[in-house]
């Protein structure tokens, strides 16, 4: 025997060796796999990136390119625009180093057709004859200055006479003709249509501070225009500026011989165009002279031109940003395209190659156009998508991450994560590729490294949670066995003083009764053997309880359904409940029972002798744990579902954490020990187990210091009760 013992803890010290030496030596050896993969893993998502980075800087090298390519057909066809998105700020520089687009507003003095000409030399040929023009030019200046004092003063009426009188000379006709204009519109005068017809027929080919007289005339007929067709006017006026219709030639753009107007038209090229910075103030005149409340047609052509003013300001930007650049351009410039930092704004970038004919043309970038270029570039490849998916799907690029164009150097920021950078190239050294993610997003590298590494993860994960499940049955499956080991210890203690108390109670009145104590005392013969018959039924209940928990768990148990009423089960159950329990000791614990009309006539089909038995053990524990000062409450009732009897006592009542404890076998709660009370723990559990196998349920409801509420609570059947 102690040498089969002794075999099977050596089988048992084996298998738990086995236990845990093989689970531990498998995750040693695919960590050690998982790590050696992925390091190979890193390296090739690393070199992938790389790659990535570097195909994309060859694209944008391409971009620009193309864009070059288009600047210079739109050069060779007089086009004002490149369709290339990367050349939409170009520029052209022609050999004698003049920036040509976008057109640069000249100097007042170039314009050769200034709103006065004071300038103008003597016509005649003696020198008395110029002396006498002069002054007489002179005298008109100082009556039109007059004139324009009358009109801001609101002297209408003399600055209309001013003006008319002023009006026949050449110099001083285009002024005097505006404001003679503009004073009659105040005055509500017809004739200022006259003025206006009349400037522009003599002076169409001059100009105001570079402002076309016909676009001004335009402009002006265009706000005396009645209230319903004025905003259409004045976006007719907008749609001709942007088209050229009022563009200056080229002579007259660069103030050189005669002005003379270009035919009216919309393919005038950008030569000849107004310059960005006079479009600029004509199309901001025009929007600030719109009414509030547009047409939706209307609505749109105002958008449009809100755009074209952004375009505008770009393109007068892009002018005077050029200026401080035009030396170095001409003098670094070459076949072969290259870029440099623009000198006011370091953040744009100059593309530019010489021309043929010794011009130069570019364009002005920035970091943001770029990326896009390379983007575009993806976008228009077969089988490809546009923007971060796009580009991840042609170049290999991680998920979520995308190409950031930055001076080399420099961190994308602090929200960003970089993945690689290279640079964009010889010919733009002061630039960089990097590719990037978001910091909230996870980080490529663990993401290729979570890849690789499923497989061995998930073989480590089985292996742990075998060997955690294995780990935690057997620390379970000890600490219950300890459990019931107690239980079981407590139980037969208490048994055994169960048993022992109503036994020494009958043998003890017994022998008195045998020894004559109560001879000829019928009261005292008949409280003693009162109390052997209640003692013995006390004995016969532990046993039946003791004998049913047994069967039941076993399985033998078998029930006697039969349809019974509620309300006389809960009487029956009171009555038996009264003739067994000691008057001595509860004779001061009162019932009170209440059965509602509904419970008379509700019937349930159960084992009469169950519900009965389950009731007897409710009112055992509310006599011994409800006190003295309060009687125990019975409550019948019923509803059209169920019957029920409900037990209440008004003791120190229940823990809500013991509440589904105490219908545990052999489980006393440690206030059931700490008050003395005797019990062996089958009581509850057994009511629980006995009515859950009828159907019905058992419910508690308690709180500390209100005492308890156990509810037996079964399914009613069709039909009225039997009477009793």
């Amino acid at each position: 025997m102690l040498a089969v013992v002794r075999s099977r803890r050596a089988w048992i010290y084996g298998l738990t060796i086995v236990a845990l030496v093989v689970p531990a030596g498998g995750i040693a050896y695919l960590g050690a796999v998982s790590y050696r993969d992925e390091r190979g893993a890193v390296s090739a998502q690393n070199e992938r990136q790389r790659r990535a980075a570097l195909g994309i800087a060859s694209r944008i090298s391409h971009a620009v390119d193309d864009a070059l390519d288009a600047t210079e057909r739109a050069v060779a066809d007089g086009a004002r625009a490149v369709a290339a998105p990367l050349a939409r700020y170009w520029f052209w520089i022609d050999p004698e180093q003049h920036l040509r687009v976008p057109h640069h507003a000249p100097p007042t003095a170039e314009l050769g057709g200034g709103g006065l000409e004071r300038g103008a030399g003597c016509t005649g040929g003696r020198l008395e004859d110029c002396v006498h023009e002069l002054s007489t030019r002179q005298a008109r200046i100082t009556r039109l200055s007059a004139a324009q004092r009358a009109e801001a003063g609101a002297s209408w009426l003399e600055a209309r006479r001013q003006y008319t009188a002023l009006a026949a000379f050449a110099d001083t006709g285009p002024v005097a003709l505006l404001g003679l204009a503009r004073v009659l519109g105040r005055l509500e005068d017809g004739r200022a249509r006259e003025a206006l017809a009349e400037l522009e027929r003599r002076f169409g080919d001059r100009n105001f501070e570079g402002v076309p007289v016909r676009l001004v005339v335009a402009t002006l007929r265009a706000e005396a225009a009645g209230p319903a067709a004025i905003a259409d006017a004045l976006l007719d006026v907008a749609d001709d500026v942007l088209a050229g219709t009022y563009a200056m030639s080229d002579a007259k753009s660069r103030g050189a011989g005669t002005p003379t107007a270009l035919p009216a038209g919309r393919g005038a090229s950008a030569v000849g165009s107004i310059a960005p910075v006079i479009q600029l103030g004509v199309l901001a005149h025009v929007r600030a002279r719109l009414p509030s409340t547009l047409a939706p047609v209307e609505a749109q052509r105002l958008a449009r031109l809100d755009a074209a003013i952004l375009e505008l300001r770009m393109q007068a930007r892009t002018a005077a940003g050029l200026a401080d650049d035009l030396p170095e351009i001409m003098r670094t410039a070459t076949p072969a395209w290259r870029g440099r930092p623009a000198a006011r704004e370091p953040a744009r970038t100059l593309i530019y190659r010489r021309r043929a004919d010794g011009g130069v043309i570019g364009f002005a970038v920035d970091a943001p156009m770029l990326e896009a270029a390379a983007g575009a570039a993806v976008a228009g490849r077969p089988g490809s998508a546009a923007g971060a998916d796009g580009l991840a799907g042609a170049d290999g690029l991680a998920v979520h991450a995308r190409p950031l164009v930055l001076p080399p150097g420099t961190s994308p920021g602090a929200a960003l994560r970089t993945i690689q950078q290279v640079p964009l190239g010889a010919a733009l050294p002061h630039l960089s590729v990097a590719i990037v993610n978001p910091l909230a997003d996870p980080d490529p590298l663990d993401e290729v490294i979570r890849a690789r590494s499923r497989r061995h993860v998930m073989y480590t994960s089985a292996l742990a949670i075998a060997l955690g499940l294995g780990l935690v049955a057997t620390i379970r499956g000890a600490a219950r066995a300890r459990e019931l080991a107690q239980l079981k210890s407590d139980f037969v203690s208490t048994v055994s003083h169960e048993l022992k108390t109503p036994l020494t109670s009958i043998r003890m009145f017994a022998e008195m009764l045998e020894q004559g104590v109560a001879q000829g005392d019928a009261a005292k013969m008949a409280r003693y053997h009162g109390v052997i018959v209640q003692e013995s039924q006390r004995l016969g209940l532990l046993i039946a309880n003791l004998l049913d928990y047994a069967q039941i768990e076993k399985g033998t148990r078998r029930y006697a359904a039969l349809r019974q009423g509620i309300a006389e089960l809960a009487r029956h159950a009171v009555a038996t409940f009264e003739t067994l329990r000691d008057p001595e000791s509860d004779g001061r614990k009162l019932l009170a029972v209440a059965v509602s009309p509904e419970a008379m006539r509700a019937a349930v089909e159960v084992d009469r002798d169950v519900v009965v038995g389950a009731m007897l053990n409710l009112l055992a524990n509310a006599a011994k744990y409800g006190g003295a000062a309060h009687p125990i409450e019975v409550q019948v009732d019923a509803d059209a579902g169920a019957a029920w009897i409900g037990v209440r006592d008004h003791g120190p009542g229940i823990p809500p954490a013991e509440q589904a404890r105490i219908f545990r076998e052999f489980y006393r709660a440690p206030e059931a020990y700490r008050s003395g009370v005797e019990g062996t723990g089958l009581g509850l559990a057994l009511v629980k187990r006995h009515i859950e196998a009828l159907g019905g349920t058992v419910e508690v409801v308690s709180a500390v210091g209100e005492g308890a509420m156990f509810t037996i609570r079964l399914p009613r059947v069709a039909g009225g009760a039997e009477p009793a």
